[in-house]
């Protein structure tokens, strides 16, 4: 029994002892006089009282460099830490690098020790991979991560990109530099504002890192296939362990710069299915509600309403164009302005887009407003849906029009009979015939001259009735003006000055670049600015501003950032108005 206990025992001790592994390894095992040669001692346990070997022929140009990597794969935990030295040989000919030793648990353990051959000197020498230490440890600890929400979305549905860098608990970084910025060609792209720049803790591939959210944006794909989103570079100031301590056992840290890239992603955009595709369906991706809200529903003949055509949810609000309002002809209608109330949040757009149509009808009567009928895709369900608005009647109440009358007011027939005269004005037989005498020619002489006039006159209203485009023009120029205006005294209310601040700036887009509300993407500006020629700086500064009304319309702004922001409106639209004209 005793010498089984033994031997159990034994046994033990011997599987525990199998469990550490303590290496030796080196780059190369021969190497010229005027070269380097990195050797690294690995152990699988936290060991205690490292002793290097002397390294006898060689001299210790860096070193000990010390790494520690502690992750967890589906719950098991894995350790490692390393010790690692760059030495440059003083001599030729074989030369031996003794046994390193460590102690765990009160056991000793030793690597074994190998032999290296050094060469005379040659004329080019290699460069050893890892000679730089503190460059391979850095990288090793520092990751620059570019994460993506669905790397397989639908066409115009929103994915999220996030910028993340890990470093981990013995490194640290000093600030960084962006030296090559993510381009998102084929995306329409809205960055979301990222202002807290908090340090978390999370894991990257199953070890515990710190991380920081460096940018993050969403992206709707605006065609189908692989489209590539390209990398974010940074040059990052790391700082790591140099191997060496002070008197209280604190580690001195070095100081190197990286170049970390999150690398390119390839983002597979599918295509809607054709099945069950409604004839309704215009682009619309995302989850929606859609109805057709009248001002009101009853009033007087002259007076006008609104009939808006709203759609509320999250998706690609910005891109998506909305179902046209059919209108009876008998009611006067106009052109509908865009209302935009949409943020950026982190699953996409969302908020509501709505058209405002001005009705004013003229006469009497019960007015039919038929259905319109909004159908989207849902990349949750994969499906169409499709929202009926249902019908909207209008009571008009005041003069009816007829149909014997061809359109005319009934009433206005009546004013013909309303006045019989009771007085007659007589006239002498006598009198002179009004007939060839200088007042009749000088009448029939002024018609004459007057047809011309005409003429012209009416050709001037048919040219400017024509001019549908004209009227756009003037009336979206109107409304720049008119919104400016309202900026100037909304300052002070962040949310009312920079709407009114943004409806200037798109109303003035309209007027100069001819584009409607809905074609009105900051690429599609972007591009038509570039077009017509205006100046760089002009442009970006333009664009500039546009994105920050977007932006600060959610944003606590001073009274001094908007002055500051309507004085560069005020400058910029006046440059582009003499460069656009």
């Amino acid at each position: 029994m005793k010498n089984f206990l033994a031997l159990f025992l034994w046994f033990t001790a011997t599987v525990a002892s199998a469990q550490v592994s303590f290496t030796a390894s080196a780059t190369r095992d021969g190497i010229a006089l005027n070269e380097r040669l990195r050797v690294e001692f690995k152990m699988n346990v936290d060991g205690d009282n490292f002793s290097p070997p002397n390294f006898a022929g060689f001299k210790v140009v860096s070193g000990p460099i010390t790494g520690v990597q502690q992750r967890y794969v589906n719950g098991v935990g894995s350790f490692n830490k390393s010790y690692t030295y760059i030495l440059a040989p003083t001599s030729t000919g074989q030369k031996t690098i003794g046994g390193a030793a460590m102690t765990y648990k009160g056991e000793d353990y030793e690597t074994a020790p190998f032999n290296i051959q050094i060469s005379k000197s040659i004329e080019d020498p290699r460069e050893t991979a890892g000679d730089d230490p503190v460059r391979e440890l850095a990288g090793q600890n520092i990751h620059l991560v570019a994460e993506v929400s669905n790397a397989s979305p639908y066409l115009n549905e929103a994915i999220r990109v996030v910028y993340k860098l890990y470093v981990s608990n013995n490194s640290g970084i000093n600030g960084w530099t962006e030296t090559d910025s993510p381009k998102y060609a084929d995306f329409w792209s809205q960055n979301i504002d990222n202002r807290d720049q908090q340090v978390r803790v999370g894991t990257y591939k199953g070890q515990q890192y710190r991380y920081l959210v460096l940018r993050e944006a969403i992206l709707y794909p605006q065609k189908t296939g692989n489209l590539t989103i390209e990398p974010l570079v940074l040059d990052v100031n790391v700082q790591i362990p140099s191997g060496k301590t002070d008197f209280f056992g604190r580690p001195f840290m070095t100081s190197d710069k990286l170049k970390v890239t999150a690398g390119g992603r390839t983002i597979n955009v599918k295509d809607f299915p054709q099945a069950g595709r409604p004839a309704s369906f215009n682009g619309a991706v995302g989850q929606f509600e859609f109805a057709v809200n009248l001002s009101k529903a009853q009033l007087e003949a002259g007076e006008s309403l609104v009939a808006s055509v709203v759609a509320k949810g999250t998706g690609n609000l910005q891109l998506m164009s909305l179902p046209k309002l059919e209108v009876p002809d008998k009611l006067e209608t106009y052109e509908p302005e865009r209302v935009d109330n949409t943020k950026t949040a982190f699953d996409g757009v969302r908020g509501s887009i709505q058209d405002n149509y001005t009705i004013v009808p003229q006469y009497g009567g019960t007015y039919t407003i038929p259905p319109v009928e909004f159908s989207y895709f849902d990349p949750s369900t994969r499906s169409y849906k499709t929202i009926n608005s249902g019908e909207n009647k209008i009571e008009v109440t005041g003069p009816a029009v007829t149909a014997a009358s061809g359109g005319t007011n009934t009433l206005e027939a009546e004013d013909t009979f309303a006045f019989i005269k009771t007085k007659t004005d007589l006239e002498s037989v006598d009198s002179e015939p009004f007939f060839d005498t200088t007042i009749y020619w000088s009448i029939v002489c002024g018609l004459f001259l007057l047809i011309p006039l005409v003429l012209l006159a009416k050709k001037r209203r048919e040219v400017v009735a024509s001019d549908v485009q004209g009227r756009k023009v003037k009336t979206a120029n109107k409304l720049s003006k008119k919104y400016l205006s309202e900026a100037s005294k909304n300052i002070g209310n962040s949310e009312a000055f920079y709407e009114s601040l943004e409806r200037a700036l798109h109303n003035f887009l309209k007027s100069k670049l001819r584009i409607p509300t809905a074609e009105m993407t900051k690429n599609r500006v972007d591009e038509l600015l570039q077009k017509r020629y205006v100046q760089q700086e002009v442009r970006l500064e333009f664009m500039s501003l546009l994105s920050s009304a977007e932006m600060a319309r959610y944003a606590p702004s001073t009274a001094t950032d908007m002055q500051q922001d309507y004085d560069k409106a005020s400058r910029v639209i006046n440059q582009l108005d003499k460069q656009l004209n």
